[in-house]
Order: structure tokens, then C-alpha cells, then sequence
């Protein structure tokens, strides 16, 4: 079995060990100090990203020693700030292992939209800049103790919030290794898909940088599926504003209270919007299924089998199949859970926290995606070689939390584009149900372009109408639908849909029948 460098631990050999439990721990070093080194198979990203880890064990290995000689010349001469530098459990990732969620803070200042980039080098820099820290800390440290008795005390002071510096330093970057992770592997596995969205960074980019140019536009289609579960609920209040407030039921498992509330606080805080005689909100109903519950359910009669007997959840810390366990949820409603290394969406309705510190803005980013947005911040990638990937973002719009997490703010076209897509969410699954429940081409044609004059780019609702228009006879109607959808396939990769689509297009005499 092959020792993942994402589990290696410093080894420190106690007094009388024994020799072979000695040779044992060399072993493991041994086995660590080689992750630098990864299997020649592997993909450069992992390579690359390996030896990033190394550095990144060697910072903390550095900062254990630091906090050990701190410690012990904090007990000879300010014994009273020891409880100051008590270093933090380091961050694991794993079930029910979940983040602290920061009080909100007000947004940073931003510049004009430009594209930043990512990387095992930028990663590096980082780790080399702690370092940098820490050697500074390390030097004052040796000079305090020398100092006279009055200014020894200072000294201290100023190291000790040195160190805090450096261990809030370490999160950030164990933080950006974890990301960088995530979207180094992404691009591996679909480079067609990363380059399409690269070639829209470019055009934007371009865009922006043109001068004189106007703003490009930045609209978003949102999907359906999460949405079949949500209800609005219109009222006018005694001040004559009218209240529009948008219902999202949520389970969780999550066994904390304090985090699910502050996760609650924190999406109802940022999804308000008051815009004249119109507020718009959204209110979360969170449902909780224990873990027990949620792995071993109960219909009401005892079960016998080996699996029932032997079934259970996850332990806590446990690594699981993200997809798989927000797939247990009934459906009906959104899904708040734990697990992920970095914090993401699982299937359609998902959101999956990791163990890293979370702020409130950048939670109500991810449940717009529940919602159905899109991230309207653009990403590309530029390939380095056997330095992995440079991932590239680009921040169009900082007023707009879709496009910016972290200064965007939740804006009122967010809630009139949900109030729309419910309605689309209304029309097409009438449409489909007229359509191959009913067989009434006509009637879901009808439909369908309800949806369209809602959104006239909708995918779905276009590949129907063109169906729905074969089905009632409409042939020549159709055929100028089916060549729009023939261009929207091509532009989004979708090689099934481009089949069925060409087919009918081949054969114009030959309408294309109801199948979907």
C-alpha cells in the first residue's frame, strides 16, 4: 500500500523504545521525506503539488519547535502569557468536522477587475514568507533574553503576537493548498470544459481592457432542479412595503446547533434586499436527521438482515463519497452537511462545508449556487508544465456576490431572476408533462415558450419546444428551433444532445418523434 503524503506526521522517538518499533518510525520518516518524489506515473500537478506539501510539513514542523523554545523561556520569565500561545489543533477534514463561522466583516477594498492566478509556485511564495516570519521571530527570541528585565517583558509581548501572526499565517496557507487541490484536479480531469471557459476569460478580459469599451454584460441562467422545492409568499406589511419572502427547506445532519444556526443567520442576513416599496428575502426551515438515522433509517419494523444490524454512520473525521451521502437525503428539500476538504456543492442541492474558517458572505455566495446561480466570476487555467496548472480567475463585477465572494453583495436582480426562474421551473414541468405524459405538442409548445419569453436562452425549454413543435405536426416551425439548438449544443460540448439533434436535422422530412 502506498503511503499518501496528505497523512504524514512528524515522527518523534521516545526514550527506551524499542529497536524495531524504531526501525519502524525511520521507516515512515523515511517513506514521508520521499513524498517529494511521487510515483513517476503521476500527473505533474500531483508531483508539483507533493513537494508543496513538504514545505508546507516543514513550516509546521518549524513552527513546533518555535512554540516549544517559546514555551520554555515564557516559564522562566513571563510564565502568565503561556495560555496565549497555545497553538491550535491542526485542520483536518472529514464528517461532522466542521468550520468556525467568523463574525461578518466589512468588505475589502477592491481595485479594477483583473486577473489573479494561483499555483503551487504562488503556494510556495507563501510558505517562504512564513518562513521569513518565523526566522525573524526565532532571532528576537534569542535577543530577549539578554535584554534587561524591563524591556524583556515587552519583548516577549511583541513575540507572542508574532506567533499568533504566524500560526493565523499557517491557516491561510494550509487553506490555499487545500484549494489549490480541488481546482488543479478539476482541470486534469476536463481539460475541454477548462478551456472553453479559458477562451470566455480571454474575450471578457479583453473586453474590459479595451478602452472606451462598454461594461460587458454578465447575465446568468439559472438552473431549475433546486428550486422545485422552494415557495415564495407575497404580502404587503402595515408600512405598505411589499414583502416578497422566498421559503428554501433545508436538511442537515449536522450534529452542532450553534453551526447550523449561524449558518442560517447567516443566509437570511445576506439574502434581503429592499428596493423601494419592494423588500425581497429569503427564510430557511432546517429539518435535522441524525446521522443514525440518515444511515440506518427506520420504516417502523425491525430488521433482521446483517446490513441493518451492522449498519451505521460514518465516524467523525471519517473521508466519504460526497455524492453518495447527499444522495441519502430525502429529496424535497436543499442539503447542508460536512465532509469535504474544500467547501462545495454535492450534486444539485448539496452544499458541503469543509473545516476551514468561514465567513458569512462567502457562505451566501455558495447557497446561490442551491439556488441555481452560476458563478459569474470567470476561470481559465494556464498549463506550467511540471509546475501543474496557474489557475486564473477574473473578477468582473464586485458588487455581484456570484461574481465576487468576497465584497459582493446580494442584489435585487438575484431575487427578481429567482422569482422568474420559479415561474420557468412552473412552465417546463408542465411542458414535460404535457409533452410525454399527455402527448399534447401543441399545449407544451405553448409552455416552452413561456419559459422562452422568460428566458429566451433557456437549453432545456428550446430542445423541448423544437420536440413539442415535431410532435403537433409543425415541422417547418420547428426546424428553425432545432438549428438554434443545434448552435447551443456545440457552444456547451454536449455531444448527446448534438446526435439528436443533427439526426433530425438530416432527415427534414422526417420529423423528429417524442422520445427525449
Amino acid at each position: 500500500m502506498r503511503l499518501s503524503c496528505r497523512s504524514r506526521r512528524r515522527i518523534v522517538v521516545a526514550p527506551n523504545v524499542p529497536p524495531h518499533l524504531i526501525i519502524a518510525a525511520l521507516l515512515f520518516s523515511v517513506t514521508a521525506a520521499a513524498c517529494a518524489q511521487a510515483a513517476p506515473s503521476d500527473p505533474s500537478y500531483v508531483i508539483r503539488g507533493h513537494q508543496t506539501e513538504v514545505r508546507q510539513q516543514e513550516l509546521q514542523d518549524r513552527l513546533e519547535r518555535f512554540h516549544s523554545a517559546l514555551a520554555g523561556q515564557l516559564r522562566r520569565h513571563a510564565r502568565d502569557l503561556l495560555p496565549q500561545i497555545e497553538p491550535p489543533p491542526p485542520i483536518v477534514y472529514g464528517y461532522q468536522i466542521l468550520p468556525r463561522i467568523l463574525p461578518p466583516a466589512p468588505p475589502a477594498p477592491h481595485g479594477q477587475p483583473q486577473v489573479v492566478s494561483f499555483s503551487w509556485p504562488d503556494c510556495d511564495n507563501h510558505i517562504a514568507a512564513a518562513m521569513k516570519h518565523l526566522a525573524q521571530l526565532e532571532s528576537d527570541l534569542a535577543k530577549v533574553a539578554a535584554q534587561p528585565k524591563r524591556q524583556r517583558r515587552a519583548g516577549y509581548e511583541a513575540i507572542v503576537a508574532g506567533y499568533k501572526k504566524a500560526l493565523e499565517r499557517r491557516r491561510i496557507i494550509d487553506s490555499k493548498v487545500d484549494y489549490n487541490w480541488h481546482w488543479q484536479r478539476q482541470i486534469f480531469s476536463n481539460r475541454p470544459l477548462f478551456n472553453r471557459l479559458h477562451a470566455r476569460l480571454e474575450e471578457v478580459n479583453a473586453q474590459i481592457a479595451a478602452p472606451g469599451s462598454p461594461a460587458p454584460s454578465f447575465g446568468a441562467t439559472l438552473g431549475i432542479n433546486a428550486l422545485d422545492f422552494a415557495s415564495v409568499a407575497d404580502a404587503v406589511d402595515s408600512a405598505g412595503v411589499h414583502q416578497h419572502v422566498i421559503s428554501v427547506p433545508f436538511y442537515t445532519d449536522i450534529s452542532d446547533a450553534q453551526v447550523v444556526e449561524s449558518f442560517q443567520r447567516a443566509i437570511e442576513s445576506y439574502w434581503r434586499v429592499r428596493d423601494g416599496e419592494n423588500e425581497y428575502r429569503i427564510r430557511l426551515t432546517i429539518s435535522t436527521i441524525t446521522p443514525e438515522d440518515l444511515y440506518c433509517p427506520r420504516n417502523g419494523k425491525a430488521s433482521t438482515s446483517p446490513a441493518a444490524i451492522n449498519c451505521g454512520p460514518p465516524a467523525r473525521g471519517a473521508h466519504i463519497d460526497l455524492a453518495a451521502h447527499a444522495a441519502r437525503f430525502p429529496p424535497g428539500a436543499a442539503v447542508v452537511t460536512s465532509g469535504a476538504e474544500s467547501m462545495q456543492i454535492a450534486g444539485p442541492r448539496a452544499l458541503v462545508l469543509d473545516a476551514h474558517d468561514q465567513v458569512p458572505r462567502t457562505l451566501a455566495h455558495e447557497f446561490g449556487h442551491i439556488l441555481g446561480f452560476p458563478d459569474a466570476y470567470l476561470r481559465g487555467y494556464k498549463d506550467l508544465g511540471a509546475d501543474g496548472f496557474s489557475v486564473l480567475e477574473l473578477v468582473p463585477d464586485f458588487d455581484d456576490i456570484m461574481s465576487s465572494p468576497g465584497v459582493g453583495s446580494v442584489l435585487t436582480r438575484h431575487f427578481t431572476m429567482l422569482l422568474d426562474a420559479m415561474q420557468v421551473g412552473t412552465f417546463l414541468r408542465a411542458g414535460l408533462a404535457q409533452l410525454y405524459e399527455q402527448h399534447d405538442g401543441n399545449a407544451a409548445a405553448a409552455s416552452f415558450r413561456r419559459v422562452l419569453a422568460i428566458n429566451p436562452e433557456h437549453y432545456g425549454a428550446t430542445l423541448q419546444l423544437a420536440k413539442a413543435l415535431d410532435q403537433a405536426g409543425k415541422s417547418d416551425e420547428a426546424l428553425p428551433v432545432w438549428q438554434k439548438m443545434l448552435k447551443m449544443a456545440e457552444a456547451a460540448g454536449d455531444h448527446e444532445t448534438l446526435k439528436t439533434v443533427r439526426a433530425r436535422l438530416s432527415s427534414a422530412d422526417a420529423p423528429f418523434g417524442s422520445q427525449r
